[in-house]
């Protein structure tokens, strides 16, 4: 009887060694294509730029491309090092008060700067401030907050052929906030309106949406809270609480 148990228990862990090994080749995968791809851009570029190209806008549009490689780099970098402290849980919340307006306000400024700085995109936002969305303070952990937001533009932005978005929040009855991007509705078009299964279709061979969906949901959790798709409204939130008073399970310093 023990031996039989003993050889049960060895075909599981071998069973369990086998997924994991499988996971960390798919895994060292992404990561390996997720570098390369802005790597080649970058020294591609940079190659012709050498050659003493003397026409100034290929030039303009060399350098472009290798701050756009760069940006992406940087980006896919910072996406598997908070994944990596988010699944040893060695991520610790900073909670404090901030007034969710001036989060948004100051997201959507940032946003801005950054594409005037780079012109490494061509997504325009817009601030919805909802009816019955009142002023007020939440606790949270504002530089995880807004990382997610962009985090959520970056999957939104994949999802439809539109360039305009809008951003806001919503209070919720239950203690916790909505935090929202869709489309500009009016310029949606019936062969362009998504369904709830789309939410989920993650290009799985493209290592930058796969890291970028992985670590939204990981940053969601890490806030307390969870992602969210409207059908009927084309969008996309996460809701997280605005009071940790109650919440024993997150880690926070």
């Amino acid at each position: 009887m023990k031996n039989s148990i003993k050889t049960i228990n060895d075909l599981i862990l071998k069973e369990n060694h086998k997924r994991l090994d499988s996971e960390k080749v798919s895994f060292l995968s992404h990561v390996s294509h997720g570098i390369r791809t802005p790597l080649n851009a970058i020294m591609g570029y940079s190659k012709l730029l050498v050659l003493k190209e003397d026409n100034e806008n290929k030039k303009k549009e060399y350098i472009q491309g290798i701050l756009n490689g760069g940006n992406l780099l940087l980006q896919f970098v910072d996406n598997i090092m908070d994944l990596s402290q988010f699944e040893a849980k060695n991520y610790s919340l900073r909670i404090k008060n901030h007034d969710i307006n001036k989060i948004i306000w100051d997201f959507t400024e940032d946003f801005y700067n950054r594409k005037a700085e780079n012109k490494d995109t061509d997504i325009n936002l817009m601030i919805v401030w909802e009816s019955k969305a009142l002023d007020f303070d939440i606790e949270t952990d504002a530089i995880l907050l807004k990382k997610s937001i962009q985090r959520l533009i970056n999957l939104i932005s994949v999802k439809y052929p539109l360039k305009e978005f809008e951003i806001g929040y919503r209070k919720l009855v239950n203690n916790s906030i909505s935090i929202f991007v869709r489309p500009v509705l009016e310029k949606l078009s019936a062969d362009i309106l998504l369904d709830e299964k789309q939410l989920y279709s993650i290009d799985q061979d493209n290592s930058f949406d796969f890291f970028n969906y992985k670590v939204l949901l990981e940053s969601i959790s890490m806030l307390g809270g969870e992602l969210n798709f409207d059908s009927d409204n084309q969008e996309y939130s996460f809701t997280i609480p605005y009071d940790y008073n109650n919440i024993e399970s997150i880690n926070q310093i």
